[in-house]
């Protein structure tokens, strides 16, 4: 059974995540299902807008059920580093990507969300690092990548708290962009999908070459056509 119904909208890839015997769980099959659709729309470049097909959770975390099978150490960690790859191609695909964030984000799902460009989020749905509840850090590179974007501290805060935060808090801890009533955000998603631009990666040398093609562009020439000394 698919974890993920893949659409070809006119603007964006839709992904809608559903695995409703797990109650949204992220588990290693629906890490390589995901893989799987990367390499698949490797050449994609419109935006990709992930979506829950849950009534009220966008993802739970990680699958308990199928880590309680695992029976050594050894075992459990490779499984959590093939899921890391996995998440961390898809923060890597060159393309903008929008988490519509209908239900709650727990433990390994705020790892996931920390890979998309932009995280949308209606009024009630609720996050948390809440691995600390289960005796454990971030696994899945949620760590180094929540650090870079909300800082050391602010983490530090979130996971040592391991406290349910609604949109609002999130909102103002970094963890999510913004607030959007239920009745519009996908409409919304739709068309910000319209104009939506893969995210540049700066770098000194990238930048130098962005502003090079840039410079006297039509729209750089307009401005200047148009301005008084």
């Amino acid at each position: 059974m698919s974890n993920f119904k893949v659409h070809e909208q006119p603007t964006f890839l839709s992904l809608e995540f559903f695995v409703p015997k797990s109650s949204n769980a992220f588990s290693l099959e629906c890490a390589r299902e995901l893989t799987k659709i990367q390499k698949k729309y490797a050449k994609w470049k419109k935006p990709v807008v992930v979506t829950s097909g849950h009534p009220t959770l966008f993802c739970s975390g990680g699958n308990l059920s199928d880590y309680k099978k695992l029976k050594t150490k050894v075992a459990g960690l490779k499984v959590n580093q093939e899921i890391q790859a996995s998440l961390d191609r898809f923060g890597a695909w060159p393309v903008a990507k929008l988490a519509v964030i209908e239900g709650d984000a727990l433990g390994g799902g705020m790892e996931w969300l920390g890979h998309f460009d932009l995280r949308w989020s209606t009024p009630y749905a609720l996050f948390s690092f809440w691995q600390r509840r289960i005796g454990l850090s971030p696994g899945w590179g949620g760590g180094k990548i929540w650090s870079q974007k909300i800082g050391e501290h602010q983490l530090h805060k979130l996971l040592s708290e391991a406290e349910l935060l609604s949109a609002d808090h999130a909102v103002k801890a970094g963890v999510v962009d913004k607030v959007v009533s239920n009745w519009n955000i996908r409409e919304m998603a739709s068309e910000w999908a319209r104009t939506a631009r893969a995210p540049l990666k700066w770098s000194s040398s990238q930048e130098k070459q962005i502003f090079a093609k840039l410079w006297h562009g039509p729209e750089h020439k307009a401005i200047l056509n148009k301005w008084r000394t």
